[in-house]
């Protein structure tokens, strides 16, 4: 079966606080099959729901959340997660504490219920970032660009020989950027699948053509699956980000509004029309 190509991703909702919901995430759901959503940690801490919206919004994981001592990981946790049920929410066409998410043995999320959509999480110090999907499979990874020299000292635990040689003769500072970029792009590509670290980055590379790049195996040959598509977005607020999605198309679902699988005339059928 050949696979229409992706189109491109619509741009990256910036959300005011974590409480939002955004009609114009539904909009790109509809139009592109994806949806990106962004948040400031700063802003949050401007725009923090008091304590009982939170503990609402949080759902199962408010145990995690009260059992973190650090204050600023649990201010992080707590942001992030309630972007992710409040994105989810809009997606799906619900309130965000009806949200139900679940982690695989991985630590990868996803919506109880709603496999009509294929979320990713990601956060860093001061950036949230969530993606969502009704195409296939979606991972989303940023970092901050300040992150790069420090990553660059890991490249030959990070790039395959092939990449390594594609970025000899770099000047060190391009070349950190581009060593920080491919972390970023596998980072993505690992959580679309599900496998986090435990996919070596060294057995896998890219070839990064502007926002676009191209799976490659260890030897720098391309792996031809249409279905992959690998995205670099522009740089915001002193943060790289990447997106690795999987377009099944099969499964895309242009409504991915919950609802009810009870069928209203069989229903009527049995216990008869009671509206009266």
């Amino acid at each position: 079966m050949t696979i229409p190509p992706v189109r491109t991703l619509p741009p990256t909702c910036w959300a005011r606080t974590p409480a939002e919901l955004w009609e114009v995430l539904r909009d790109d759901l509809e139009t592109c099959g994806v949806g990106l959503v962004q948040a400031s940690l700063r802003q949050w801490r401007l725009n923090r729901p008091d304590e009982d919206r939170l503990r609402r919004l949080l759902g199962r994981d408010l145990t995690r959340y009260q059992a973190t001592d650090n204050e600023t990981v649990r201010e992080r946790f707590a942001a992030s997660r309630a972007l992710l049920r409040c994105a989810v929410g809009a997606a799906v066409g619900m309130a965000p504490e009806h949200v139900e998410i679940g982690y695989h043995l991985s630590g990868r999320p996803f919506v109880r219920g709603c496999d009509q959509v294929d979320i990713s999480l990601s956060h860093t110090a001061h950036l949230l970032f969530v993606g969502v999907t009704s195409l296939g499979r979606i991972g989303v990874d940023a970092e901050s660009a300040d992150r790069a020299p420090s990553v660059a000292e890991l490249d030959r635990h990070i790039c395959t020989p092939s990449e390594l040689r594609a970025m000899d003769g770099i000047p060190p500072e391009g070349y950190e950027a581009l060593v920080l970029q491919r972390w970023i792009l596998k980072e993505a590509y690992s959580k679309a699948l599900g496998q986090g670290l435990h996919f070596p980055f060294t057995e896998f590379g890219f070839e990064v053509r502007g926002g676009l790049a191209r799976l490659c195996h260890k030897d720098g040959a391309r792996v031809e699956d249409p279905t992959w598509t690998f995205h670099n977005l522009p740089r915001t607020d002193g943060h790289q980000a990447a997106v690795a999605l999987q377009d099944l198309r099969a499964g895309h679902v242009g409504d991915t509004r919950v609802g009810t699988a009870v069928d209203l005339r069989t229903a009527r059928a049995l216990w008869g029309d009671r509206t009266a």
